[in-house]
This record gives C-alpha cells, structure tokens and sequence, in this order.
C-alpha cells in the first residue's frame, strides 16, 4: 500500500509467524503431533498475502497491534486450514515443493488440521482488544459466513465431473465461492473496524471475489493442459460453450479484464486503503502472471 511503510510492518510480521506457529492441537494418540505437521507445513513457505493486507490496512487506520494481529492471524489460520483441506480433496501430494500434510501423516489427520485451525481462527478474534468488543459480533459473522461461501464452492467444485456440461456462469460462481473470500476479508474487517457500513463491507467483498476469479482465470489458461478432463477448468468451460470459430484464450482474457474493472469499480468510492489493498491485490496478480496485461 502506498500509504504504508513495509518496513514498518516486520515486527508484526515475526509476532505473526510466532503465533501461527503456537496453533495445532499437541499430539493426539497414535499420530504425529498436529501442530509439528503445521509447523512443517507453515516451512514450505507461503506470502502471507492476507495476513499483509490485514497488517498494512489496519496501519493505515491506526489500530493497535492487536487489534491488527488478531484480524490478520485469523485470516491467515482460515487460509492455510483451506489449503490443507484442499490438498487433501485434490489429492495433491505437494504443496511448494513440500510433501503435503496428508502425504506426511494421512488424510484423517489432515482433515483434523484443517479443523482444528478453523476452530483457531475463532478463538484469534476473541482476543480483539476491548476497545473493538462491540464489533466482535460482527467479525465473527463475517468468518463464520466466509468459511460457509468456501465450503459451499468447494463442494460443488468436488462434484465436477468430466463432460458434465457447466455453464460459465456457474464455473464463475463456484471460484467465486472457492476463492473470493479469504481475499476480502482481511480488507473488510479493517473497514468493520474502522465503523464501515454493511454496504461497503459487502462492496469490497464482491470485488475481491472478481480478483478471485481473475487469478483462477490466469491460473486455469496455464494448467489447461493438465486439468484437460481432471478439473473444472475455466478455458475448458468456454471452449466448450463456443459455437463459432472464436478462440477461447481470448474470450478468457477478455473475461479476467472485465473482472478487474468490476473489482476496480467496486471500491473507487471506498476510504484509499480499500483502493489500494485492491491494487496489491491486483499488481501481485500481474506479477505472478506476467502474460496478462493489465485491465483497461
């Protein structure tokens, strides 16, 4: 964020990891103690994307570091119990070059991770400052529903067979579901705090979920190959719904610009730490995949 000296965010920055690091039940009978599995899955790696949005936008409005850890490590906790559970329901046994934690101590203890971070994240905003207790309802309401979208899209997503015929619309509700979320909550529960209306949470919340959309878009044209009659995959879910001779990549492109507008849009009329947590969001979406240009 323009704003906001990243430097001046390392202290947060190391107390974060330090927390992370505290959470994952001790061991349970018979299995690898979870929270040494969370521990060498947090090693693999990871840009703390969220947990630096939460950080920089609650600098920007002043909060104490509490208040900004609190949000920041509850998102952070949410983040990595989805990528956990993910690998698990993808049956992906690596995650950055690292086994995966269900590859290293099985899909049960995996799954009891996850859910066991999921719990975390609850217990994270409890430790709002006083300060902030009147909001603390609301937070939790937003978690709560933020984990009830995912699992929503995660599931439909698990239920994708090949030739199964989805329409574009519902490949983009269902990334949206997946992966919208998490990317907005960090921004909307500064905003919460920072006495936002619902109509502005819920603003900054629909314009995450188009950069969600946007990155899943980037990421399906480059796996396209791979994912051919594996995965939902959105460059699969056009081609297939073409009746000319237009090229998909194309259409595809022309789909992850109009939600970057669209995301653009849902917040120019925000306070500027809206706008640009919006823009990291998008330029880190550049830089991670140089080949699309940037929106219009």
């Amino acid at each position: 964020m323009s704003t906001v000296d990243f430097s001046l965010l390392q202290d947060d920055l190391v107390e974060l990891e330090r927390k992370l690091r505290g959470y994952g039940s001790k061991p349970v009978r018979n299995e690898v103690s979870l929270n040494q599995l969370f521990v060498d899955h947090l090693a693999s790696g990871g840009s703390r994307t969220r947990a630096m949005l939460a950080l920089a936008a609650g600098h920007s409005q002043s909060l104490d570091q509490q208040a900004r850890l609190s949000i920041a490590t509850s998102v952070e906790l949410l983040h990595q119990a989805s990528l956990i559970h993910d690998d698990v329901q993808d049956e992906d046994s690596t995650r950055r070059g690292q086994a995966a934690v269900w590859a290293v101590a099985g899909k049960s203890s995996a799954i009891c991770l996850g859910d066991d971070l999921i719990g975390a994240a609850f217990e994270e905003l409890a430790l709002l400052p006083k300060t902030h207790i009147h909001e603390l309802p609301r937070l939790v309401t937003m978690l709560s529903r933020a984990v009830s979208v995912m699992a929503a899209g995660q599931t439909i997503d698990c239920q994708w067979k090949p030739n199964s015929h989805t329409s574009f619309a519902d490949y983009e509700q269902i990334v949206r579901h997946k992966s919208g979320p998490l990317l907005g909550l960090p921004i909307a529960m500064v905003l919460a705090l920072a006495d936002g209306s619902d109509e502005q949470v819920t603003r900054v919340l629909a314009g995450a979920s188009s950069i969600g959309v946007a990155y899943q878009l980037a990421d399906d044209l480059c796996d396209q190959v791979e994912d051919y009659n594996q995965r939902l995959n959105g460059y699969w879910v056009l081609a297939e719904q073409i009746t000319d001779d237009s090229d998909p990549e194309l259409a595809l492109r022309q789909r992850f610009d109009w939600h970057l507008e669209h995301a653009r849009d849902s917040v120019k009329s925000l306070p500027n730490f809206c706008i640009e947590a919006f823009d990291v969001l998008i330029q880190a979406l550049h830089k991670k995949y140089p080949t699309f240009k940037a929106a219009a």
